[in-house]
């Protein structure tokens, strides 16, 4: 089951099937929610009108720039597909294919099953063999780093912050083990804030879209924040400025909050987008720093949920 990606030349489809140690919520969850997407396939997804059959969107690699794409199939827990096509060309039958995903439950397991089809639309067929050859190689790729993401968020174990240097970006990733609306209290009320970042964070009108308030260094100064989206329970964005600022300047990192349920748990996921202003030496060193303090804060957060739960 944990074999490479097999091709059918006849049937112009490539197929692989690999068993997850981890629940079928949660690999429906890290499958289809864009913050997890990015973490192991390609570096980035993007869907603004959220996740849902007829969606349009986009996944993006560095190397190879945004491909664009629709959802067709979104069935929690059991089914999604969706149709990608040719970075730069809006999608048409010649130049998409149809990634098609079924979950089954196997005891605390889930068998995962992709088919790819269509490739016999994209031109004669030695186009159609080398591209059903690429793609049965991103497969293997691509769904080995989902059952090792999967599987680390479900034991807890190895997951550090990533950093994307080229993006600016700093994602991590958790399976908390508190109900969703644990979750966002603790993430989200100022005096919960004050004990999981360890410092005071003080929002004088309250926490809401367009909010803004400080978050304290102490022994250093005030930060401006400014909350640039609060959907409870799911989203939360804040614009971090920095030390000393009256309010977040061009240069504020935003931070990114997504939460989804996994069952009882939440699965919770914060991403940093900023650094791009900085040269490659600063960007380095500001990016690790912050990776460090990503994996206290975030540990912390998750104990205060956990434990009030």
């Amino acid at each position: 089951m944990e074999s490479s990606s097999t091709i059918d030349e006849k049937a112009a489809t490539v197929t692989r099937t690999v068993r997850v140690a981890a629940p079928r919520d949660l690999v429906f969850e890290v499958l289809t929610q864009p913050s997890q997407i990015a973490q192991w396939f390609g570096q980035s997804a993007r869907f603004p009108d959220g996740v849902h059959a007829g969606a349009e969107g986009s996944f993006g690699w560095t190397d190879h720039g945004d491909f664009p794409a629709r959802i067709e199939i979104h069935e929690p827990p059991v089914r999604f597909a969706f149709t990608w096509g040719t970075p730069g060309e809006p999608i048409r039958d010649d130049n998409s294919t149809l990634a098609t995903f079924t979950l089954e439950p196997d005891g605390d397991h889930t068998v995962l099953t992709v088919v790819e089809s269509g490739f016999d639309r994209l031109g004669d067929l030695a186009a159609a063999r080398a591209a059903m050859a690429d793609t049965a190689q991103g497969w293997t790729e691509e769904l080995d780093e989902l059952v090792t993401h999967a599987d680390r968020l479900a034991t807890g174990t190895g997951l550090r912050p990533k950093a994307d240097l080229d993006r600016g970006t700093i994602t991590r990733s958790v399976l908390v083990r508190a109900p969703q609306q644990t979750t966002w209290a603790t993430l989200t009320d100022p005096a919960a804030i004050e004990h999981w970042w360890g410092h005071p964070a003080v929002f004088p009108g309250g926490i809401r879209s367009g909010a803004e308030g400080t978050f304290e260094w102490v022994g250093h100064g005030l930060m401006p924040i400014r909350v640039e989206r609060f959907d409870a329970p799911t989203a939360f964005d804040l614009r971090w400025g920095d030390l000393g600022d009256k309010s977040p300047g061009d240069n504020a990192s935003l931070i990114e909050f997504r939460l989804s349920p996994v069952a009882e748990h939440t699965l919770l996921t914060v991403v940093e987008h900023g650094f791009t202003h900085l040269n490659t030496a600063e960007r380095r060193a500001a990016m690790g720093e912050n990776v460090t303090g990503w994996t206290k804060v975030v540990d912390a957060l998750v104990h205060m949920a956990e434990s009030v739960a």
